[in-house]
């Protein structure tokens, strides 16, 4: 009997190497082909190129929104960049393989990039403010132009890529076929090759989904962004606006009666034009200096301090900020020395800011409390107010750059939107953490923690 088992089972054994070696010659025949199909498949070059044919159109249809004032030049910039990408994309990689084989008489993609290149000049121009209002439709005519005879070409296009991939998988096709009779007698096998290709599917289905979610998100994230921006351009505008219309009306009033003007009155337009010119000062460094954080350009020079000294420096610097706003800042003194490897004009930047937000969003005759501890390795600083606190809902952007709290609200307290997020981005430079905590009506608490220096 056992015997017998050891015979059936080498049996077995031979069957099954003799079968797994007819298997694996004839897999390895499809899987070239199986590759083949699967990257026409994922590749998708038909889709790829009415994609860039509809970026076509939608940039024409943008330019022509903008020459009826539907539109902006920002949004003639984005749809020029976005269909710029999708040449990119049809000249590399495996679809740069397949549109080699149509003729290049019939390739219009290298033309097209050359009217691109062409053309971003006078793009720019367009986008530009200094461009007159009388050339930027002799501009528009002119992308209109260009663009134009590049709608039946690249139709054209997609259909010889269509036929491209129908030849591709046709030739898959013949290829399967031929192996018919050696699939016959593996049905097993192709059942579970069967089986493996449709987990392979429903993963790359769960990839495509995925990807999509990521696309949507990012999608989002400009939608955001951009909208943000706007915001920004607008708030902007008028906090610049403002301080220049004072410190012009100040200059006008002192030129037309400074001297039959009291001294008094002349002195009270000074302080009008100096507070409103401080105030120009700190918007454009806020500017200057998120646009060199986003650039890399900022520089750290740590050096060993002590932190209480950079606290009552900021508070100094501050002080005459709050006393405008009737508001007073009490430093609690720490009974250990605190001191830090950090660069103290930053990090002094930082607590200027916590200040000056806490005293913008507190009660007149309110105080803010500035403190500062040290907790194992960490020196931890707190800004307290008792203001209107921060709606829960705003919390997840408070840190992000351009974000106001209910700007249309808070009147003389509109900011830039950026004091906040350049804070963040220093601390993180440094190594250190930041946040908050708050609650609409009952103020609000930020706070940053750096490591303790030796």
């Amino acid at each position: 009997m056992k015997r017998s088992k050891r015979i059936v089972r080498a049996a077995l054994l031979v069957l099954f190497v003799g079968a797994t070696i007819l298997s694996a010659g004839v897999l390895r025949a499809l899987n070239q082909h199986f590759k083949t199909a699967i990257v026409v498949e994922q590749g998708d070059p038909l889709w790829i190129a009415s994609q860039l044919q509809l970026e076509l159109l939608r940039l024409k249809d943008t330019i022509h929104y903008y020459d009826d004032g539907m539109a902006t030049a920002d949004d003639v910039a984005l749809r020029f960049d976005i269909a710029w990408s999708r040449i990119n994309v049809m000249q590399s990689g495996q679809m740069a393989e397949f549109s080699s084989v149509i003729p290049k008489k019939d390739n219009p993609i290298d033309s097209l990039e050359e009217v691109f290149i062409e053309i971003e000049p006078v793009l720019q121009s367009l986008i530009s403010p200094e461009t007159p209002l009388s050339d930027r439709a002799e501009i528009t005519e002119l992308l209109q132009t260009r663009l134009h005879s590049y709608d039946r070409e690249l139709r054209r296009f997609a259909i010889l890529m269509a036929q491209v991939k129908a030849a591709s998988m046709h030739e898959y096709r013949i290829n399967a076929l031929s192996l018919s009779k050696e699939i016959a007698f593996l049905f097993t096998a192709i059942m579970l090759l069967a089986t493996t290709f449709c987990a392979f599917l429903i993963v790359d289905l769960r990839e495509s989904r995925a990807t999509t979610t990521k696309m949507k998100k990012l999608a989002e994230e400009a939608n955001s962004i951009s909208t943000a921006k706007d915001k920004f351009m607008s708030s902007v505008s008028h906090e610049l606006r403002t301080p220049l219309t004072s410190i012009h009306g100040a200059i006008g009033l002192l030129k037309n009666s400074f001297e039959t003007m009291p001294a008094t009155q002349a002195n009270t337009i000074i302080n009008i034009a100096e507070r409103n010119s401080e105030r120009l000062m700190t918007l454009v460094n806020d500017i200057l200096d998120a646009q060199q954080i986003v650039e890399g350009k900022v520089k750290l020079r740590k050096e060993r301090a002590n932190m209480s000294a950079i606290i009552r420096t900021a508070v100094e610097d501050c002080r005459a900020f709050a006393d405008q706003m009737n508001v007073t800042y009490c430093i609690e003194p720490s009974d250990t020395p605190l001191m830090v490897m950090a660069d103290k004009d930053r990090i002094s930047q930082v607590v200027c800011n916590l200040l000056s937000n806490a005293a913008k969003f507190s009660k007149p005759n309110d105080k803010v409390i500035v403190r500062a501890a040290k907790s194992g390795k960490k020196i931890k600083v707190e800004v307290e107010d008792h203001g209107v606190g921060i709606a829960t809902s705003e919390h997840p952007n408070i840190f992000t750059r351009f974000h106001q709290i209910s700007p249309g609200e808070t009147g003389p307290n509109k900011s830039s939107g950026l004091g906040l997020s350049i804070s963040k981005e220093l601390i993180d430079m440094h190594g250190g953490d930041i946040g908050f905590s708050s609650s609409l009506g009952h103020g609000s608490t930020f706070w940053f923690t750096l490591s303790a220096a030796d």
